[in-house]
């Protein structure tokens, strides 16, 4: 940002204003546009924020964002009273603001979960302390002091407010079986008792619960089981009704690590970022237990990315990415004169106000005065304004916002009546209107109040938000891009911080660099367009989805969008930010008819795959995962190329994860007394006993690397009389329930495969925080009998063998497969023993040669 004189200017009548702007005539103006291509400062997660709580950090974080600003607020201390608050301009930099609310206000003590809104020029508070149900604080400023104004209202813990697009407000909070939820008669009653939203259960105890909606749809992120486990995570469901019935996404979690040093990851709020456009998460990260009190805990941010109804965090990242954009242009009016960056129309008596505002105040003539942008946007964008009005001049009068001004015959406007208590837009194309639009607005909306217009232009099509509600879709022939500006008619009014950013819709995740590992869109190419951030070899959108350009684009059966049609010599540019140097596999999820194709990836013009047959599909509706297995990846921004060598397909994702060059190898014959130092995860009661690993009840152990895909892995398994236990293999993210204890919901906490046996037979099954049956065959064992168990591992397919070596009971390829990770034994509910563990590269080579070989 460039410098600014402050001279100190107090508000008043026109000619104190007008003395105002003599006083300035010969200051220096300076520019207030900043690009989006600037290069801004780096961030890494977690963060550390001044004077957050000791030994307490910043737990369950909450941004709100408010005249172009944004406010965090978090969880206090369990021994302390108050609440903390924090500001930024652009999410990377944050300041300290202090309590507000203050250390006297005895509710507050151990105050969980604080989140604020904004509405109708009053900020509410809801917070829960140590648990004990929610009281409502509210303020005249983001920053406090926030007063109590209601007693204990209840429903339990982690309050959240949603408002709805026609000003209809739900309060949402954590559940024994699921998010609860109830509609609000306004922002300091709740109607109801509420009632549990189906679809948002994490099989036990859900809370840190957010409500939004884009494009027509909900979206519900929450969290669970409890704070202390490692398996803390977000998960996040859809419906077209705030109280519907909701489904949860097929990529959940959308949060989560639990090994090494970054885990515990949840309670997490959203937020639409400084360009504008891209959604944010923060989160939380677990240090521990307190020496003093509560959960130790650290803030994370990461963008948000969406694929058609799907979201997905680019994340969770713990190294170094580039701070959020920040617009195209904008404007906080943080100096003593309004500058060269604006335009003025039709004159008027125009000011900047104690660096924070520009005000118009003539309203003694019917006449329109604008003021626009000498910057201009490109044909799609977002825009913002914040404004409020003083006073009318008559019943006329209008205030707000201009944009894609091109002159006086061509442009938008979303203009405010206060006497006629509407939102009115209009769209006029050279000299002839669309047809004025005027949307009524609540019973007592404050009009000298801050208000905030969002306008977001995508082909021909205008949204027009007000304080975060769609008001206002508006169709009209304007193509190119234009100016924004703001404009009064008989009218006192003032703007504060104003802005606009060269995307809407979400593409602002296009051309950032994504973190790998993650998950990126086929769809989320990198823009530049033909020969820059892809190569197509038709002109047009075949399929007509999603983006633009001549990318072939369609619906994808599993959801969202992919590209199609992907022929030979075309290609696709992935900007990514790896972790660290090494070997990364690649699942890319693809569907194709009755030929195999090949592909090739490059990483800045460098083969690090060479040519690699994918095999086909059978069906363009058939979707499968291909791997592509360590490619050799330097650390640090870098451009992916995806390229098809051969043949035709479609694609929808790529998936990074962890490899390794080192070859699946381990055993323990448990002979020692102790368990080997192999195994490099545990939980649950295991010991050993004559000579075999025991248990009663639940667990789980493993050894191995994350990056092992294809083994073999096998065991001598005592049959149980009650419960079940097994293998589990291809495993991540493993973790404990709550305080780390072994219980029903630990022997579940991972992601992987589960092949096991119990009175009744085999079954191998898939974890992912939930259990989903694979396939099962029915066959009498004998509890106290041990049996041989092994599991070989190729590709998409699982053979379970047990006993005959040579014969699998079970023969099972996933469609959607999980491609690696590590193998253990899994005990739920049971009294039983291991012995003969072992892992093998060989076996499984051995064996996929027998089953290729023998017809």
């Amino acid at each position: 940002m460039p410098s600014h004189f402050f001279v100190p200017c107090l508000k008043g009548s026109t000619i104190q204003r007008k003395n105002t702007i003599v006083r300035h005539l010969f200051t220096l103006l300076f520019s207030v546009i900043l690009c989006s291509t600037q290069v801004y400062s780096q961030v890494i997660n977690p963060r550390t924020l001044p004077q957050e709580w000791g030994e307490y950090g910043i737990g369950d974080p909450y941004i709100l964002k408010f005249r172009g600003k944004f406010y965090l607020y978090c969880s206090t201390r369990d021994d302390q009273s108050g609440v903390k608050c924090w500001s930024s301009w652009d999410l990377a930099n944050w300041t300290y603001e202090g309590l507000c609310v203050d250390n006297t206000v005895t509710i507050t003590k151990g105050a969980y979960a604080p989140e604020v809104i904004y509405w109708n020029g009053t900020f509410y508070m809801y917070t829960s302390p140590a648990g004990n149900g929610h009281y409502i604080l509210s303020s005249g400023s983001p920053t406090g002091p926030f007063t109590v104004q209601t007693g204990n209202i209840g429903h339990t813990i982690d309050g959240s407010v949603f408002i709805d697009d026609n000003a209809q407000m739900y309060f949402t909070y954590a559940g024994g079986s699921g998010i609860q939820a109830a509609a609000m008669s306004g922002p300091l009653a709740i109607t109801g008792a509420g009632s549990t939203l189906s679809g948002t259960s994490l099989n036990g105890w859900t809370e840190g619960s957010t409500l939004f909606k884009r494009n027509g749809i909900y979206y519900m992120t929450y969290t669970g089981n409890h704070v202390f486990s490692r398996g803390y995570r977000v998960h996040y469901a859809t419906a077209t009704t705030p109280l519907g019935a909701y489904t949860a996404g097929t990529n959940n979690p959308i949060v989560l690590n639990t090994e090494g040093s970054f885990f515990g990851l949840g309670h997490s709020g959203s937020v639409i970022g400084p360009d504008l456009d891209t959604w944010f998460i923060a989160y939380h990260n677990l240090l521990g237990q307190s020496s003093i009190v509560g959960p130790n805990r650290k803030l994370n941010i990461d963008p948000m990315g969406f694929n058609g109804d799907k979201l997905l965090v680019y994340g969770p990242t713990y190294w170094t990415q580039p701070s959020p954009a920040l617009p195209t242009f904008y404007d906080r009016f943080d100096r003593t004169a309004i500058g060269s960056n604006w335009t003025n129309i039709n004159g008027g008596n125009w000011g900047i106000f104690n660096q924070e505002l520009m005000w118009q105040d003539n309203k003694t003539t019917t006449q329109w005065y604008r003021q626009v942008t000498t910057a201009t946007s490109a044909a799609d964008y977002t825009a913002e304004f914040n404004m409020k009005e003083m006073s009318r001049g008559g019943n006329g009068a209008r205030f707000g916002a201009v944009f894609s001004y091109v002159d006086e015959n061509t442009f938008g406007s979303a203009l405010l009546s206060s006497f006629n208590n509407t939102l009115e837009t209009d769209v006029k194309v050279n000299g002839v209107s669309v047809g004025v639009s005027a949307i009524p607005l609540p019973a007592g909306w404050d009009y000298q109040k801050w208000h905030v217009i969002r306008v977001e232009k995508q082909g021909t099509t205008f949204r027009i938000y007000l304080d975060g509600m769609l008001k206002s879709t508006r169709t009209a022939n304007i193509t190119a891009g234009g100016k924004i500006g703001v404009a009064t008619y008989n009218d006192h009014a003032d703007f504060g911080f104003t802005a606009f950013s060269n995307r809407v819709n979400g593409s602002g995740v296009f051309g950032f660099y994504k973190p790998v590992p993650g998950t990126i869109p086929a769809v989320h190419y990198n823009e530049g367009g033909e020969g820059v951030g892809y190569h197509d070899l038709t002109i047009e959108n075949t399929g007509g989805k999603y983006r633009t350009d001549r990318v072939d684009i369609r619906d994808c059966e599993e959801g969202g969008e992919n590209i199609g049609w992907n022929q030979t010599g075309e290609w696709y540019h992935y900007n990514v930010n790896v972790q660290a140097a090494g070997p990364y596999h690649l699942e890319l999820r693809y569907a194709t008819t009755y030929t195999a194709c090949k592909v090739r990836v490059s990483c800045d013009g460098a083969d690090v795959s060479g040519i690699v047959a994918i095999p086909a599909t059978g069906d363009w509706s058939a979707w499968r995962t291909a791997v592509l297995k360590n490619l050799n990846l330097p650390a640090g921004n870098h451009t992916i190329r995806l390229e098809t060598v051969e043949g035709e397909f479609d694609f929808s994702s790529l998936k990074f994860e962890s490899g390794t060059t080192t070859a699946p190898n381990g055993s323990d014959n448990f002979n020692s007394g102790s368990f080997s130092g192999l195994w490099n995860y545990d939980n649950g009661n295991y010991s050993i006993a004559s000579g075999r690993a025991a248990i009663d009840g639940f667990g789980k152990r493993l050894m191995g690397n994350a990056g092992w895909t294809d083994y073999t892995v096998e065991a001598d398994v005592q049959c149980p009389s009650g419960g079940n236990g097994g293998l589990i293999f291809r495993v991540r993210n493993p973790a404990a329930a709550e305080f780390g204890t072994s219980n029903a919901l630990s022997s579940d906490y991972f992601q992987g495969y589960y092949a096991g046996i119990d009175a009744g037979g085999i079954v191998l099954g898939k974890q992912n925080y939930n259990w989903t049956s694979l396939a099962s065959k029915t066959q009498a064992l004998s509890p106290g009998q041990t049996y041989k168990l092994r599991a070989v591992l190729n590709g998409a397919n699982i053979k379970i063998y047990l006993n005959d070596m040579s014969t699998p009971a079970i023969d099972y390829t996933d469609p959607s497969p999980l491609i690696s990770g590590k193998a253990g034994i899994r005990t739920h509910a049971a009294n039983m023993a291991f012995d003969n563990f072992q892992i093998s590269q060989e076996l499984s080579a051995l064996i996929f040669r027998c089953r290729v070989d023998i017809p």
